[in-house]
């Protein structure tokens, strides 16, 4: 997989708590978004990070393991980080209670292995269509599997960073791991929940979708918007692609692509009137 990565510090804060690491080598991409005060939370993603990238680098015949070996081995790593947090906050009362979201896609080809503890989140774009492959472990969200609000309701809520899950916070964490499959032309988005609360899942896609041939473009342009809704968070958006396969001569030929058309109002037009100053 090919990646680009942005992050910003938002609007409203005054230093980027949000880490991010990536080993395109070795298809391990990484977001976290810290949390606790004297910029505590900076230091706990970065252990997180980097603690999870070292480990995984160093599994036993990490290249060639089958994918129940990686699972363990991506389970294994995040413990390793939770434990390393949690000794660090130990050593400082300026860094007692300090915790970390997040998310990690692991590229094995033509499967993927995704992890995620908190509300950061993983989305896939295929063919023009936006998935969310994680979900929020967060009181919001237990909120809405149970029927109590909306998922409108949820993103004006002011409760939006009670997590229920993240490492540091306790002693034994519980990642939510899965596989999923990686096609040509694949679009996997890690972000810090900087992003999607200031951003609607239909303009993410919309952004994407628009913008696929040029994802490092993609990526400020979405930066810029949640920036522009208000930008009330650190945000960090990391885009890992799989290359769409050529289409054959005959295929070229026979008739060009169609492009959905673009709207003349709404989100589109106001993030190329940021991006361009019209």
């Amino acid at each position: 997989m090919e990646v680009t990565v942005q992050s910003h510090t938002g609007m409203l804060r005054d230093h980027n708590e949000d880490n991010h690491l990536v080993d395109a080598r070795n298809g391990i991409f990484l977001v976290a978004d810290g949390m606790g005060g004297h910029q505590a939370g900076e230091v706990a993603s970065k252990l997180c990070v980097e603690t999870v990238h070292a480990r995984l680098v160093d599994m036993p015949r990490f290249a060639d393991a089958n994918l129940e070996i990686v699972v363990q081995g991506v389970k294994d790593a995040i413990h390793e980080a939770n434990r390393e947090i949690r000794r660090s906050a130990r050593s400082s009362p300026e860094r007692a209670n300090m915790g970390t979201t997040l998310v990690l896609l692991l590229d094995r080809g033509d499967a993927a292995v995704i992890a995620h503890l908190g509300d950061s989140r993983i989305y896939r774009l295929r063919e023009g269509h936006l998935q969310a492959l994680t979900r929020d472990h967060s009181l919001l969200q237990e909120q809405v599997g149970a029927g109590f609000i909306t998922h409108e309701e949820a993103r004006q809520s002011h409760n939006r960073n009670l997590v229920t899950r993240a490492l540091g916070v306790e002693e034994n964490v519980d990642p939510e791991v899965n596989i999923v499959d990686v096609r040509p032309g694949d679009c996997f988005l890690l972000c810090s929940d900087g992003l999607n609360t200031m951003v609607a899942d239909a303009d993410i896609e919309l952004v994407l979708a628009e913008l696929e041939a040029n994802p490092p473009l993609a990526a400020k342009v979405l930066v810029g918007v949640a920036n522009d809704n208000g930008g009330h968070d650190n945000v960090t958006v990391a885009l890992a692609w799989s290359p769409a396969r050529a289409a054959p001569p005959d295929e070229v030929a026979a008739g060009s692509r169609s492009v959905a058309p673009v709207p003349e109002k709404g989100l589109f037009a106001r993030l190329f009137g940021w991006l361009f100053g019209k």
